[in-house]
């Protein structure tokens, strides 16, 4: 029985990868109870607010990419990676600051992939100790496809929003 609790042992292994399951554990706890905070419900119907959390929503996106560009260059490498995993554990608290549910059609494909790059990145090959080159790079495949992907995704959403304002 131990052998097969192995690979969560080590997938927890990490502090932020702890942080990380948990934050997104309470997300999807609040979601699926429809909980909310009246305050930020509030602060969440303002026009102003929902334009300064998607600033903040894109810069941090912006710091996250920063990392993966910035592998070309040997210099501050494992210190980028460091910030980019600690970072990377707190994308739910920046995604529940700019929105409390995950939305219906366009809205819940741009969140469920959000939310895929934070599993994928929480299920890293470090943390899962995957020797493989082949699976390391499909991880790493999947990993940027995906935050490629809501690029675009992203880019329409802004646009979206700002064309029907």
């Amino acid at each position: 029985m131990s052998s097969l609790l192995q690979p969560l042992k080590t997938l927890l292994s990490k502090g932020y990868a702890r942080l990380g399951w948990l934050l997104l554990i309470a997300f999807a706890v609040q979601a699926i109870g429809n909980f909310n905070w009246s305050f930020l419900t509030t602060l969440q119907a303002n026009d102003v607010y929902q334009q300064l959390s998607g600033f903040v929503m894109v810069g941090f996106l912006a710091h996250q990419w920063r990392c993966a560009l910035s592998r070309r260059h040997a210099q501050n490498t494992l210190t980028r990676l460091t910030h980019h995993k600690l970072l990377g554990a707190f994308a739910p608290v920046f995604f529940y600051a700019h929105a409390q549910h995950l939305g219906y059609a366009f809205l819940q494909i741009l969140s469920l992939s959000y939310f895929a790059i934070v599993v994928t990145g929480l299920c890293n090959i470090e943390l899962l100790r995957i020797a493989k080159n082949g699976l390391r790079t499909v991880w790493l495949l999947v990993h940027i496809g995906l935050a490629t992907g809501l690029l675009f995704l992203l880019g329409y959403h802004v646009f979206i929003s700002y064309a029907y304002e």
